[in-house]
């Protein structure tokens, strides 16, 4: 007897098996989704320490190409005897930069660096004595209340004080025992570092090389056409990623300057470290301040409860200088999101990659809302063409 094959259900049973497998294999994703993310996040890991120094090296040249582009076709252009030489042209250029990026951070080291050294030694040293101080206004605050209370809240609050200094105490404990494990972890940060600066060099004398070969690998992908426009998208997210970075690096550093210049006139003590927080913290857009000014605040507040007010009022009016006045004359709208959204990537953006990523978060949100305004715009453009095409085909 021969079987006759029916296409049909065939064809269903194979939908109903693919459903079914389907749904299957969505429901052991969720039900293991803690030990894959395990995986992911240790392979990540270990994929990261290993592209470590080729990430440094590209974040440098990406910063710095901007200044070498400028020294090639603004400064070293002029010279009639380099205009023969492309190459060494780009060289000077690049050299430049380094020149002016090792002389930042050579000051940085030996100017910034030993005061906010000072500045956090005299803090550790003073430990014992914020404690004292913390005590007798907790102890004065509360043989106040209990005059007016049955309760015996004094016994509560010492016990969590003696609690926390406790902790606070094993944490130093355990920074200072694995002193060793940060020195190895810095000396591998600057052989990284060091890695990456070689890196970011060769990157830049050969931008144009690494641009085509992209190129070429797209074109073999996709038409020309839409290469075409995937370069147009390119230079927009360049631009917007750089117009923010470069332009909110200046704001920040604008307002650490004018923060230690206030704080030095307020007589606000470790001016220097308080303004390299705020000015740091500044980077991050909107929620920046607050977390800037909170670790400013408590450390003021030991020295002098009434230089930690004036340093609260101080904060807010530069804050609100910034946001007004500063802040719109250097980034205008660079970025073009709106407050939801910012807020939005910085939350997700901490959440996933920690500070990085809720300084990254913005500009990251910006060139995802370039590309879905892309998107929209060229799905318009092929609607109206067929309805063109339609409407002449109802006409004819």
């Amino acid at each position: 007897m021969r079987l006759k094959w029916d296409k049909q259900y065939l064809k269903y049973s194979l939908y109903g098996f693919l459903t079914v497998a389907l749904s299957i294999l969505f429901y052991l994703l969720l039900n293991n989704a803690g030990y894959l993310y395990q995986i992911f996040s240790r392979s990540f890991g270990v994929v990261r320490r290993l592209l470590s120094p080729f990430i440094i090296g590209a974040s440098i040249a990406y910063l710095l190409n901007p200044g070498v582009r400028w020294f090639e076709k603004r400064a070293y252009s002029r010279i009639a005897f380099l205009k023969r030489y492309k190459k060494l042209t780009r060289l000077l250029s690049i050299l430049s930069m380094y020149l002016i990026l090792i002389s930042g951070i050579a000051l940085l080291i030996v100017f910034v660096a030993p005061q906010i050294t000072n500045n956090i030694r005299d803090i550790i040293n003073n430990v014992d004595n914020y404690y004292t101080f913390t005590t007798e206004h907790i102890n004065r605050w509360m043989d106040d209340i209990e005059a007016f209370s049955s309760y015996n809240i004094s016994e509560l609050v010492d016990a969590r004080l003696n609690s926390l200094f406790q902790n606070a105490e094993e944490i130093l404990i355990y920074v200072l025992n694995n002193l060793i494990n940060s020195i190895l972890s810095i000396t591998y940060g600057l052989m990284n570092f060091i890695i990456g600066l070689i890196v970011s060099f060769y990157l830049l004398m050969d931008k144009e090389s690494f641009k085509e070969g992209i190129i070429k690998v797209l074109r073999i992908i996709w038409r020309d056409e839409k290469v075409a426009n995937i370069r147009i998208f390119g230079r927009e997210a360049d631009t917007l990623f750089a117009r923010f970075i470069v332009g909110k690096s200046i704001d920040s550093f604008i307002i650490a300057c004018i923060c230690f210049l206030g704080l030095k006139i307020i007589g606000i003590r470790y001016a220097l470290l308080l303004s390299v927080i705020i000015g740091i913290t500044n980077m991050i857009p909107y929620f920046g301040p607050f977390i800037g000014a909170v670790p400013a605040v408590i450390i003021t507040f030991f020295d002098s409860p009434l230089n930690a007010l004036w340093l609260v009022i101080f904060i807010l009016a530069l804050q609100q200088f910034d946001g007004l006045i500063l802040g719109p004359k250097i980034l205008g709208d660079s970025v073009g999101v709106t407050p939801f959204w910012i807020i939005f990537s910085i939350v997700v953006g901490g959440k996933l990659f920690g500070v990085l990523g809720m300084f990254l978060g913005v500009p990251v949100i910006a060139v995802v809302r370039l590309m879905v305004n892309r998107f929209i715009d060229r799905r318009l453009e092929l609607k109206e063409a067929r309805q063109k095409v339609k409407d002449n085909n109802i006409s004819t």
